[in-house]
């Protein structure tokens, strides 16, 4: 079985183009056997010898250009063999494959050592075999190609040197021109070609200077001054780009006059300039010195009859031994600099290491704002419910939306975590047209599941979505897409968003009634509620906020402030019922409440008593069995 896969394995493999002769040394001849075969498939004449003392007389003859040896011979130490090979001459350069077990590491690594250039294990892979000779082949013949090379080379050699000679003199010609065009390069590339004063180029060698400098005097300090003019964006635009480099020249010159001789003024980019200041004693002598730059800037500047108003925010850093990298001086500036801008009166700021931490704020803000709108991208906001039920027959009628962040790290984040800055970012909308689809799509699949054809879905509703131009287009496609009426969608909104824009927000309230969309008044009796509110806009229902509730049924009971709230409450429902609205109590946490609301005339209730918040999946459960929730 095995002779008949060695014949077909060695009759499919490609024999190599150039004979080779290799002397194989095995003590076994049932090895020395296959791989005889094995060479000779390959178009390679192949000596096979048992002993250590034949195989030093064959590769000395000089017939042998690769040698196979065998790790353990019993006449001759292999790795001797090996090393007296690597010694002559004559043999050096033969290729010698070792062959061993396998698990002989020891023989491996010993085999490396004395010269071999390759180990085949036993027994014998014929693949690795065919793979490993093929190699050492290629690279005796690429060896071979070197040595002809060489002999072609030394032939002209002397032509060969000469023309070598020629180029490297035309090269370093060539070097010593471009040597002189950079160095003319260097010498005008540090001076800034609108104002004449250095620019970053010579700020960066004259600060790598100070550090040096730094370092081997304990007591020396300097300061690096970052100066930033504002409102050149806006003068840009009114003045001409010829004037608006005439001022970049004024503004240089007066900083200059500021300065003592041993300063170093540099235009950096655009509007921005770097002073140096060399040999400070204490931050009051670079205080003095900006105090002085800022009140000349604030002087009006006139470019062709025309007065130009220009203010500075300066970021001081100062440098001593302390300072090793010049990267580090540059952003110490340029924080301070950044925080001078949200200062009032004078606009510089020095440098301290407590900046980092409004830096590494405004970093995690800026990252949250990133993780914000990802988030948006990838639906991680998901709606959770509170059931709201009739309170005559205790069964749910809606379902209010309240909106959580499923972050993928932080877990369930809540609303005040998040609506704030979604607020600054501009993406309440975003957000609330994902809770606003995602609930209708959801009450749909209830109304179809849980014979709840009359449940109705309840969406918070903030200014930036009722005054956002696509609001009545977004109701319209989400009501035609999940099929669900009208009046089962139903919007809460606080009393000041209505009053911010109150003849917008009326339009837009009755576009909204025309869809059969409900309207509700939110947290009414918190804080300023106004009956014109009521009067003015189509309000169907109107929902009383928590904080009346909070001082009926409690345990340290007030008889006076639970009096005076229950008659509050009655006379919110006569109100609300004489102008045909319907009322909904919030925050019903004990029976007492619950039992005071019904017999108040109260239409519906929610809160922890009724149902805690649910997740989608826990609404189907409560919907089966309301009084469990």
């Amino acid at each position: 079985m095995h002779r008949k896969f060695l014949i077909g394995f060695l009759n499919t493999t490609q024999a190599i183009n150039r004979q080779v002769n290799i002397l194989l040394v095995d003590q076994s001849l049932k090895n020395l056997e296959l791989l005889a075969a094995i060479v000779q498939r390959q178009n390679c004449q192949a000596h096979c010898v048992n002993s250590g003392a034949e195989a030093m007389k064959i590769a000395r003859s000089g017939w042998a250009e690769m040698i196979l040896l065998d790790v353990q011979l019993s006449d001759f130490d292999s790795f001797q063999l090996c090393q007296e090979l690597k010694a002559d001459s004559q043999t050096q350069e033969i290729p010698l494959i070792f062959t061993g077990a396998a698990d002989n590491f020891i023989a491996q690594k010993k085999a490396f050592e004395v010269g071999g250039v390759d180990y085949l294990s036993k027994p014998f892979k014929i693949d690795e075999v065919v793979v490993k000779l093929r190699q050492q082949i290629a690279m005796q013949s690429r060896q071979n190609e070197i040595i002809q090379l060489k002999k072609q080379l030394k032939q002209d050699n002397e032509q060969y040197l000469a023309r070598i000679k020629q180029s490297q003199q035309q090269l370093q010609s060539e070097i010593n021109r471009r040597q002189q065009i950079q160095d003319k390069l260097i010498n005008t590339s540090t001076k800034d070609p609108i104002t004449g004063f250095g620019n970053r180029n010579s700020l960066i060698n004259r600060l790598k200077q100070a550090l040096r400098t730094a370092k081997q005097q304990p007591n020396y300090y300097f300061a690096l001054i970052l100066l930033e003019c504002d409102r050149f964006k806006h003068i840009k635009r009114t003045i001409s780009h010829i004037d608006s480099n005439h001022l970049l020249m004024a503004v240089a010159q007066t900083i200059a006059n500021c300065l003592p001789e041993s300063a170093l003024l540099n235009r950096l980019e655009g509007e921005e300039f770097g002073i140096f200041l060399d040999h400070i004693q204490d931050e009051n002598e670079a205080i003095a010195i900006v105090e002085q730059i800022q009140a000349k800037l604030t002087q009006p500047f006139v470019i062709k009859r025309r007065q130009i108003l220009v203010n500075a925010n300066i970021g001081i850093a100062f440098g001593n031994q302390d300072y090793q990298d010049l990267d580090r001086l540059f952003h110490d500036a340029d924080i301070a600099m950044q925080q001078a801008k949200d200062q009032t009166g004078d606009r510089y700021q020095i440098f301290k290491p407590e900046m980092y931490i409004q830096l590494q704020e405004d970093m995690e803000l800026a990252n949250q704002e990133i993780e914000l709108k990802q988030a948006i991208s990838n639906q991680e906001f998901v709606n959770y419910y509170l059931p709201i039920v009739c309170l005559k027959t205790q069964q749910p009628v809606e379902l209010e939306a309240l909106v959580r962040w499923h972050h993928p790290q932080n877990g369930v984040v809540l609303p005040q975590d998040f609506i704030v800055l979604a607020e600054q970012m501009g993406l309440m909308n975003a957000i609330g047209n994902l809770v606003l689809r995602q609930g209708c799509h959801h009450l749909k699949y209830w109304q179809t599941n849980h014979n709840q054809q009359n449940l109705g879905i309840c969406i918070n509703l903030s200014a930036k979505q009722l005054f956002h131009p696509s609001l009545i287009s977004k109701v319209d496609l989400v009501l035609r897409k999940t099929q669900i009426q009208g009046h089962h969608l139903k919007f809460d909104l606080a009393e000041t968003v209505t009053i911010e824009q109150p003849k917008t927000a009326e339009k837009i309230l009755q576009q909204l009634k025309k869809r059969q969309v409900r309207l509700c008044l939110d947290n009414f009796g918190a804080g300023y509620s106004s009956l014109t509110c009521l009067h003015r806009f189509p309000f169907d229902e109107l929902k009383i906020d928590r904080s009346l509730m909070a001082h009926i049924g409690q345990t340290n009971l007030n008889l006076e402030q639970e009096n005076s709230a229950a008659l509050l409450l009655k006379q919110i429902i006569t109100i609300a019922h004489q102008m045909k609205m319907l009322v909904t109590a919030t925050g019903i946490e004990n029976n007492y409440q619950l039992n005071l609301l019904k017999d108040l005339g109260c239409d519906r209730a929610q809160g922890y008593l009724i149902s805690k918040l649910l997740h989608r999946d826990s609404v189907d459960h409560f919907l089966l069995f309301p009084g469990n929730g």
